[in-house]
């Protein structure tokens, strides 16, 4: 597996993560929460650290819209992001 794999699979946690919280499941939230951590650390072992980085911020990202109130517009802007990793 390489880091786009890793990414793409780290966007798919966080997009359970969201709709988690959409459906008031705190639960479910941790357990994807802890698998996009999981994803991270297979992430950072691909050996691409801008990746690693990347993915760090997008659980950044996730936590602070959280804290916001804003994941409606994070959960929009993710899904935008996720279907650049779509191959057609």
């Amino acid at each position: 597996m390489n880091a786009r794999f890793y990414f793409a699979n780290l966007g798919a946690d966080v997009a359970r993560c969201i709709k988690a919280l959409e459906m008031g499941d705190n639960n479910r939230y941790e357990q994807s929460l802890a698998r996009a951590r999981k994803t991270l650390g297979f992430l950072r072992a691909a050996d691409r650290p801008e990746a690693y980085e990347e993915g760090i911020l997008l659980v950044y990202g996730l936590t602070h819209a959280r804290q916001d109130g804003t994941i409606a517009a994070f959960a929009d802007q993710l899904d935008r992001f996720n279907a650049s990793f779509i191959v057609v």
